[in-house]
């Protein structure tokens, strides 16, 4: 079985926090599902009021204060908080041992776990249908016709 390169998954680990600063401001979806959700009215165009409500959402988790300005040093505990959380999924998933650290055998394991979890006929490998099987699955949300695409 191949194992997906241990640099790859730690930089995108590395990623968490940049990702989790765009996350929290405005932006454009990047793909036809993440565009289809903020597209509340289902006409094919995104406008300033279907995003306005999910930015406001956001600002408002920031604006630890309440006082209509995100500053940075909130912006920073926010940062940190998310860094914080994903860390302490990564100990969770990965650490095995729970030594505080994660060794090669304790990723190759948990590579192993993700390919065998998702690997919905045993062949070895997985497919796209079956990641994102794995992936409704694993969310726990309902197989609509929509998210099946």
């Amino acid at each position: 079985m191949t194992r997906i390169t241990p640099a790859f998954i730690m930089l995108g680990c590395l990623a968490v926090a940049p990702a989790t600063a765009l996350a929290m401001q405005p932006y454009l979806p990047a793909s036809p599902k993440t565009f289809n959700k903020a597209d509340v009215d289902s006409n094919g165009k995104i406008t300033s009021a279907e995003l306005a409500p999910k930015a406001g959402r956001r600002f408002a988790r920031l604006d630890a204060d309440s006082n209509g300005q995100v500053t940075l040093a909130e912006i920073d505990a926010a940062l940190q908080k998310a860094l914080e959380r994903r860390k302490a999924r990564m100990l969770e998933t990965l650490d095995a041992n729970k030594d505080s650290q994660i060794s090669r055998a304790e990723l190759d394991a948990a590579v192993d776990r993700l390919i065998a979890a998702a690997d919905a006929d045993h062949d070895g490998g997985v497919t796209m249908e079956e990641v994102r099987s794995y992936r409704l699955v694993k969310s726990g949300k309902p197989a609509t016709e929509k998210s099946a695409n």
